[in-house]
Order: C-alpha cells, then sequence, then structure tokens
C-alpha cells in the first residue's frame, strides 16, 4: 500500500508543470500623459549573490519604447496603442517572467504636439542606423531587438531593412523568429527587390544591453553593391528578415522592433559571445551595416566573462584568436573609481601577446608610470593571470541617489589571446574576479573552449609476415580514419582492400577444401571418430593464390607522447584462394581413430580419388568464404598525431592456423 501510494504520488509530481512566471501592469492616465507601472512576482535570489532586482522595457505601441521603472509617456496621436512590458531579473535563478499586450486608447491629445516624438534615445549621436538588443539571450526566452534607423540627408529616403540571424558556425540554430512590431508603414519581404547603385557604406560594431553611441566602434568600409553586402552576410548567418520602408524624412528617426526566441539548444553554446547583423539599403545608394554582439547567459548575472568561441577546429587553429569579454556592473550605493578584473590565462594561450579590443568606461592604456591623478587601463601580466585596473574613473552604482540608468552602472573589457603553437587538443576554461574599490572579489561564470573532434585520414602499407610458414607472407595497404591530433585515447577504424599472398606447393602436396567432422558408433559400443577432409592434391609442381579483404572496427589507441603510440583492436578478414598446377586430383580422405576392445586409439587414413585432372586448370575456391577473427597489440615510433611513422604489430588469429604472425607498417596521417 505505501509502495503504491509513493508511485501514485511521484506520478501525480512527475505530471505537475510549474507554470512559468507571468507578470502585469497598469496604465494610469496623468493629464496628457500615460504613466506605466509594472506589477511583478517576487524574485528567486541565488545563495551568495546580490538582492536580485528587475531591469525594465516597455514598448508603448507608437515606435517609442523606454527603460524606466515607471516611465510616463505622451501619446502624440490618437488611436489604439498596445503596450507590453519585458521584465528581465538579475541575479534571479527564475526565468524572467513574461506579460501581455494592453491596449490604450488615446483621444482628444492636443493639436501642438510634435507629429514624431522618437522614442528613447539609443545613442547620443545620430547613425543611420544603431540595432540594440533589450537583453542578453538566454535559453528559453524571447529577447527583442530594437532596429532605429534615421535619415541624415536632405531628400526623402526609402529602401529595406535587413536582420540576419544564427551564425553558420553553430550546429544548432539559437533563435527563431517570433514577431516583428512597425510603427511606419514598413512592410516586410522576401529580399532586395530595387535597383541600387553603390554608395557610401559604413559599418558599426554594438554590444547587447550597452549604450550604442557609447561603445560603438566604427569601422569604415568600401563602396559595395547591395546585392553584395547581403551575399557577404548571407555567409554568415542563415536565416534572413527583411522589411521596406518609404517617405523617411530628413532628420526623421525610426524605430523598427523585432522579437526573436532563444531556443532550448542555446544552452550548449552558454558564455558564448553571439552576433546578429542589421543592414541599411537605401534607394539612393546609401548603405549602412552594423553588428551587434551578445553573450549567451545561464542566467542573468551582470558580472560575467563571456569568449568568442566556444567550440573551434583544432586543424586550423595556429595563428587564431580567441576573444574574452568580461562583463561587470557596480551593485554599490555609490560610484567606484577603481575596479581590477583578474582572469587566467588558459594553458596553451599566448598572454605575452594579448590585444586590448575595447572596453567602458573608456580610456587610455596607463605609461609605465602613470600619474597619480590619471585616469587609465593599467595592464599586467602574471603568471598564468591577467589583471586589468581602471583607474582614477567614475562609474556609479546601481543603488545610488539620482542614477536611473542602470547601463550607466555597467563596464566591459574586451580582449584577444593568441593559441599558442604547442596548445594541446584539451579543453579549457578562464575565469573572472572582480573588485571593486576595497570590496570583497565577485567571481564571474567560466566561459569554456572545447575543440571540435576533427577527422584525420591516414595511409598505411607493410607487409604480414608468418615466421614459420614465409609462403603465407602478404603485403598490404590501407586506409585509416581517426581523430584530429588526439591528446587522449581514441577509437580507430582501418580498412585494408584484398591482399595477396603465394605459397607454393611440391608434387604430391595436398590442399584442405572442406573439412567436416563426425562421430558415430559401431555395433559393440565401438566409438569411431571420422573426419572427412575435401582435398587437392597437385600431381606436379602447383601454387596457391589468396586474397584477403581485412577490416579493422574496433581499435584503441593512446599516444604517449608527440613519438609514440600504443593500440590494441580486434580485426576481420575474409579470404578467397585460387589452386594452379600442370594436374591435379580432387578427392576425400577420411581420416579415422577406431577404438579397440583395449581402449586403444587406432589411427589411420584413406584416400579416395574421385576426380582427376591432367589439364593446367586454375581451381577456384572463392565460393568458399573464410572469415578470421583475429586480435592484436602494436607499438608506433614517430611523428604519431600526425605524420610519418613506423609501426609494428602482434597478431592473434583465433579461427585459421598458423595462430600468429606479425606486421610492419609505415603509416602517414594527414
Amino acid at each position: 500500500m505505501f509502495i503504491a501510494m509513493l508511485v501514485s504520488s511521484v506520478t501525480i509530481l512527475a505530471q505537475t508543470v510549474i507554470p512559468e512566471p507571468s507578470a502585469d501592469f497598469s496604465i494610469q492616465k496623468q493629464g496628457e500623459a500615460y504613466l506605466f507601472s509594472p506589477i511583478l512576482p517576487a524574485q528567486q535570489s541565488i545563495p551568495g549573490a546580490p538582492l536580485p532586482y528587475y531591469d525594465y522595457y516597455w514598448e508603448f505601441g507608437d515606435g517609442a519604447y523606454s527603460f524606466d521603472k515607471t516611465p510616463q509617456h505622451t501619446y502624440t496621436r490618437n488611436g489604439s496603442f498596445d503596450a507590453q512590458l519585458w521584465a528581465t531579473g538579475k541575479y534571479d535563478k527564475g526565468k524572467s517572467p513574461k506579460t501581455r499586450p494592453k491596449r490604450t486608447e488615446v483621444s482628444n491629445q492636443a493639436s501642438h504636439l510634435a507629429s514624431n516624438i522618437p522614442g528613447f534615445p539609443v545613442a547620443p549621436r545620430e547613425k543611420t542606423l544603431n540595432l540594440r538588443a533589450v537583453r542578453n539571450p538566454r535559453p528559453g526566452e524571447e529577447i527583442v531587438l530594437i532596429a532605429t534607423y534615421a535619415n541624415l540627408d536632405e531628400d526623402l529616403q526609402s529602401g529595406e531593412l535587413h536582420l540576419f540571424y544564427n551564425q553558420r558556425e553553430y550546429r544548432q540554430p539559437h533563435f527563431s523568429f517570433v514577431a516583428a512590431r512597425t510603427h511606419y508603414g514598413e512592410t516586410e519581404g522576401a529580399g532586395p527587390d530595387i535597383g541600387f547603385t553603390p554608395g557610401f557604406s559604413t559599418a558599426d560594431h554594438l554590444w547587447a544591453g550597452l549604450d550604442a553611441g557609447t561603445y560603438a566602434n566604427w569601422l569604415s568600409a568600401l563602396p559595395a553593391a547591395p546585392n553584395q553586402l547581403i551575399q557577404q552576410s548571407l555567409t554568415q548567418y542563415s536565416q534572413q528578415k527583411t522589411w521596406r520602408f518609404s517617405n523617411l524624412k530628413r532628420g526623421e528617426k525610426r524605430n523598427l522592433f523585432v522579437s526573436l526566441q532563444a531556443t532550448e539548444e542555446m544552452l550548449a553554446d552558454t558564455n558564448a559571445i553571439i552576433t546578429v547583423e542589421g543592414l541599411y539599403l537605401g534607394e539612393d545608394g546609401k548603405t549602412a551595416k552594423v553588428t551587434l554582439e551578445m553573450e549567451i547567459l545561464a542566467s542573468h548575472d551582470p558580472n560575467n566573462i563571456a569568449v568568442s568561441n566556444k567550440r573551434i577546429s583544432f586543424r586550423s587553429v595556429k595563428g587564431k584568436d580567441l576573444d574574452y569579454k568580461v562583463n561587470f556592473q557596480n551593485n554599490g550605493e555609490g560610484p567606484a573609481s577603481t575596479i581590477q578584473l583578474t582572469t587566467g590565462v588558459p594553458r596553451g594561450l599566448e598572454a605575452s601577446g594579448i590585444k586590448i579590443l575595447d572596453m567602458y568606461p573608456f580610456c587610455p592604456i596607463c605609461p609605465d608610470e602613470p600619474a597619480a591623478n590619471l585616469s587609465c587601463l593599467d595592464t599586467s601580466i602574471q603568471k598564468d593571470k591577467l589583471i586589468f585596473t581602471f583607474r582614477n574613473i567614475y562609474l556609479p552604482g546601481s543603488k545610488q541617489d539620482g542614477v536611473g540608468d542602470r547601463d550607466s552602472t555597467k563596464g566591459f573589457v574586451k580582449y584577444s589571446l593568441e593559441i599558442g603553437r604547442k596548445m594541446k587538443k584539451y579543453p579549457f576554461d578562464s575565469q573572472a574576479s572582480i573588485v571593486f574599490d576595497r570590496n570583497p572579489p565577485i567571481m564571474t561564470n567560466y566561459a569554456s573552449t572545447r575543440f571540435k573532434p576533427g577527422w584525420s585520414l591516414g595511409a598505411m602499407v607493410g607487409q604480414n609476415v608468418f615466421l614459420n610458414q614465409p609462403g603465407l607472407n602478404s603485403t598490404f595497404a590501407g586506409l585509416t580514419l581517426s581523430p584530429f591530433k588526439p591528446y587522449k585515447a581514441y577509437f580507430q577504424v582501418e580498412v585494408f582492400p584484398a591482399t595477396t599472398g603465394r605459397m607454393d606447393f611440391p608434387e604430391g602436396g595436398f590442399i584442405l577444401h572442406q573439412s567436416t567432422r563426425q562421430t558415430t558408433t559401431q555395433i559393440g559400443g565401438r566409438v569411431l571418430d571420422v573426419v572427412v577432409d575435401s582435398l587437392i592434391r597437385a600431381n606436379g609442381p602447383g601454387h596457391q593464390e589468396f586474397q584477403t579483404l581485412s577490416a579493422v572496427p574496433l581499435q584503441l589507441r593512446k599516444n604517449v607522447n608527440d613519438w609514440m603510440g600504443l593500440g590494441v583492436g580486434v580485426m576481420a578478414s575474409v579470404q578467397t584462394e585460387r589452386f594452379t598446377a600442370s594436374s591435379y586430383t580432387i578427392g576425400r580422405r577420411t581420416s579415422f581413430c577406431k577404438i579397440d576392445a583395449t581402449g586403444n586409439c587406432q589411427k589411420g587414413d584413406v584416400f579416395q580419388e574421385l576426380s582427376f585432372s591432367r589439364e593446367e586448370k586454375t581451381f577456384d575456391r572463392g565460393d568458399l568464404t573464410r572469415w578470421d577473427f583475429s586480435v592484436f597489440a602494436d607499438v608506433q615510433l614517430g611523428l604519431v598525431r600526425r605524420g610519418p611513422a613506423l609501426g609494428i604489430r602482434n597478431v592473434l588469429r583465433l579461427t585459421q592456423e598458423p595462430r600468429y604472425y606479425l606486421t610492419g607498417y609505415l603509416s602517414f596521417k594527414i
């Protein structure tokens, strides 16, 4: 009974689906403005982490947005508008709550209001195209991208906006398209359908959740045809969305909002730096491209480290760099003037060749002897560690009075390390320690990178040597397949096309064709053990030719070092034979052991001639399939990971005689 109740309880618990957290918000009219207030569930704090809090992102349904907790918004025209809230829990182990849109009916707005008030500014300086994510992606959560485009020229502008996502270098897609919210008559299309002429091109590089204007890294690019720009992006991304816009006035700025659902498969690439790309194509030939970087997170912890590649190919790793990015946030009640970041340098990466790619707060690199009050970034290298120290800066705290924008309390350092020539094929990771002024250190997650297995095709040539029957010796050539330059134990398969051998027989010699064994009991209780062999007898000099097809389906190998490797495995072979003589006789030999009355064995054999040939013929035994299974152990010396090596293999045959033979071979792996 107890067991039945226990099973029933477990079944009920297994069937219970924990609902996703949901949120709500209220809308109050205050004069001509509307006040939006969140109603959010309690958060699930992470032990040892700072107290959790929410970040807020609002869309008001008219193309404007805000990151304030309780924003006030004034609509500039009458109508029905769907407002929505996205709340992101920081230092929260639960999922971010979901909200539903709420409709606001607006009427009797003052006529003197501007016809187009832009939303919350993405950057302090205007650009043709900006791209921003309201939060970093997390498996199973929805993210929102804000594409802001503007007309900085004199004439009306029309053209297209392209969004590229899901990088081809990753095996699984990271996003699925959910919806796009347009407010200025943009229409979704399948691709470019207007005639363009080459024009001015700019490229911009942004980071998720940070002020685009402050952290933008402007790169100039040569003018390129729009179709060429699209094809360049499609080589890096597997999916795209296109929207056509028109009648963009001089000085006008518009926002387009795109919701993407992060897939659960994204979990495999946690702490990786990924990108999406936006492209502006104007009918007048003006183009602008922006790349947005994001870090895949397991939880929305603003103090984290990410790496550009979670899985890389070891074959092409030489001379490549890995980019690391350490993000931090001052959650104190006052500003921080000194921030120290200590990161580990994985074995095999060259710390001496470090390159600082970007930072915030932005400041120059410290000279060898900086002045006491100089604001700069000091970089030092210790054993297996990098230390970045922001000196004499001002980074406000998230709990500081008067700080409304939490993005202003965040910073980062992005740097690259070169992969060394002696890098071994082991997974590696890096962790960061963050210290604000004299507070206790904050430890981040680990940013891990591992190598793709890769495949190495090899060739083998050699000879099988039978010490007691040299006539069975044979040469062989084959192919091998194994992981590329492994440093751990690995499996290898081998295939050997037909190998040939030859054995001469003197006149009168016999070759076994088939053998059967019978045990009978004669009258009187005597046991007769009879073996009947189907034989070929050479009436003149002859020889036997055989072909063997072999494969090694299972072999375990381990490279002791760069110069020596060991292996054990199982080999299967199938053999066909041919016999040639000036003349031969096919017959049957019966061997017997007759037990006499005293219990002794009387042995004897009788050859019974069945047919006889006086012509030179070839007797083909290919219709008889001979399977042979063997086990072996071998040792290799040479460039065993990649390149030429010599090996010797000791083989034990399980089903045929002779039992043992040796194999010497030369192998070469590429």
